[in-house]
């Protein structure tokens, strides 16, 4: 259990004379001076219940698990979680209307692919700073300082960095059964996967061979092989989010607008997505799909998924042998592992906020310097110890009935204290430990820098509902190109080239303080 310093009652009282008088700062009153004393189960805390609003979805031992969550946390700190899960395709809708509306939300997931910039610069997120260094100790040292210096914006902290990487782990599960079964060798090229779908399409006419994402753009399949492709060295400005219409390429720091470029090696990308759904190797509901990926995957509906992983997790493969006993799983990994062939600007892809409105800010960082600790953060990413899960060691893990934690990535994710699974191979573990070190990336021109929207927010609003009309579709050959592109183009060229223009002003002002 956690262990935390006292300080004498003199000064416990000192403090908290000292934040009557002060107003507490819009927190509930008890918090900073009963977290002073850091007593476990000191009384002078008052009853907290925190709303926490992240996405995805209940596990199956949901209930049992924050059951054991809460008991803890109200032992340690007198409080009480309350997630509220929202599916990631109502999740910028659901959480802007949360914030704009005032509704009462103390912890909230928030990501540069989402709205992160342009909340944080319309004041909703609440700077965190003197958070951390007062009640956050082990939010900071479960991170690296590189980590919270390309993480802030406009040199501030309006967010905890959830990642325990410098890239995000990514692959292609396919059915290792079906290709073994296809006579098909180990899948190492783009070529030898689009040999596998087509083998599936033609000889396997009860599973569809391939669907990426269509509720979030870094899912769509050219997103997809973009992330993949090292030479290309494209990725996205993230002025509006995963989308490549803004995008940067190699290192000169300039701003591309794809209406403007037609990028030959994306074209060739999308053109080929257009042949894949022509062909009929694409999912003909692509667009229209509820069902996640995944679930669809270990149902033997879908030969192929684009996932955020280099291994298979153990569940996927159970789930998948109760519906076809002697199926199994495996990754299909065209990340370059040459050192120096990606570029990183060290940025997280997800972060927890606390936000301004909160009248229980310290209370919030409390919590998440709980949830940083090694046996609540095994709790909550793992599940109860014993039951759900076994440690193996001091970093690996088994499963025991499923894993069945709460959170991870939306909430504590940190490379101090991420497990491997004890069944993780050799392979996926090379993959893994590449990219947890800084020194095999180089440094993108970029790091550090952050957008600022607030000139453009019109713009950005427009072209992202112009966007929501197209990118997907075309990203996953859903669309005709040649026609949809250039409707695409008519009606969103003029927002996107302000937009661009606004990010090079700023980009180039960004890069000429750092010459």
């Amino acid at each position: 259990m956690v262990k935390f310093k006292s300080l004498t009652t003199a000064a416990a009282i000192f403090v908290l004379a000292s934040l009557m008088l002060a107003g507490c700062g819009g927190s509930d009153g008890n918090d900073a001076g009963a977290a002073g004393a850091n007593a476990k189960g000191n009384a002078s805390l008052a009853p907290v219940t925190l709303k926490v609003v992240v996405p995805g979805g209940k596990g199956a031992h949901f209930d049992e698990v924050m059951s054991e969550v809460n008991k803890r946390l109200k032992a340690d700190l007198n409080t009480q979680v309350d997630f509220t899960f929202i599916d990631f395709a109502d999740l910028n809708q659901k959480t802007n209307v949360m914030l704009a509306s005032g509704e009462n939300v103390d912890l909230i997931f928030d990501a540069p692919w989402l709205h992160l910039d342009s909340m944080a610069s319309q004041g909703f997120y609440e700077e965190l700073t003197g958070l951390l260094d007062q009640y956050g100790s082990h939010v900071k040292e479960t991170r690296p300082q590189q980590m919270w210096d390309a993480n802030k914006i406009d040199g501030n902290i309006f967010g905890v960095p959830l990642g325990s990487a410098y890239t995000q782990p990514r692959a292609v599960f396919i059915r290792k059964d079906l290709r073994e079964k296809l006579g098909l060798p180990p899948v190492r090229t783009y070529e030898d996967l689009q040999a596998y779908l087509y083998a599936v399409r033609d000889r396997e006419p009860g599973i569809v061979p391939l669907i990426a994402g269509a509720d979030d753009v870094t899912y769509s399949w050219v997103n997809w092989l973009v992330r993949d492709d090292s030479g290309l060295g494209v990725r996205p400005t993230n002025a509006i989010g995963a989308s490549l219409m803004l995008y940067y390429k190699g290192i000169d720091g300039k701003v591309y607008n794809l209406f403007d470029t037609q990028e030959p090696k994306i074209w060739s990308y999308l053109e080929n997505a257009r042949k894949l759904f022509t062909d009929k190797i694409m999912s003909q509901d692509v667009m229209t799909n509820k069902s996640s990926q995944s679930d669809m995957q270990v149902q033997n509906k879908v030969a192929a998924t684009p996932q955020m992983a280099f291994g298979i997790p153990q569940s996927f493969n159970d789930r998948l042998k109760q519906v076809v006993p002697d199926g199994e799983l495996e990754a299909v990994r065209l990340f370059d592992l040459t050192p120096g062939s990606n570029l990183s600007n060290y940025k997280m892809d997800n972060f927890i906020c606390i936000v301004k409105a909160s009248k229980h800010k310290d209370r919030a960082m409390m919590f998440l310097d709980w949830a940083n600790q090694k046996d609540h953060y095994d709790l909550l990413e793992h599940g109860i110890e014993g039951k759900n899960w076994k440690a193996v060691g001091d970093d690996r893990y088994e499963t025991l009935n499923n894993d069945g934690g709460i959170v991870s990535f939306q909430l504590m994710l940190n490379p101090s204290l991420e497990r491997n699974w004890v069944g993780t191979d050799e392979e996926t573990l090379k993959y893994n430990r590449f990219i947890a070190q800084a020194d095999n990336f180089t440094k993108d021109v970029m790091t550090g820098f952050t957008f600022d929207p607030t000139p453009v927010k019109n713009e950005v609003a427009q072209f992202s509902a112009i966007q929501a009309k197209y990118y997907n579709g075309l990203f996953n050959g859903a669309l005709d190109l040649e026609d949809y592109f250039a409707k695409f183009k008519a009606e969103g060229e003029a927002p996107l080239k302000k937009i661009q223009n606004e990010l090079q002003k700023q980009v180039d002002a960004f890069l000429a303080k750092r010459s």
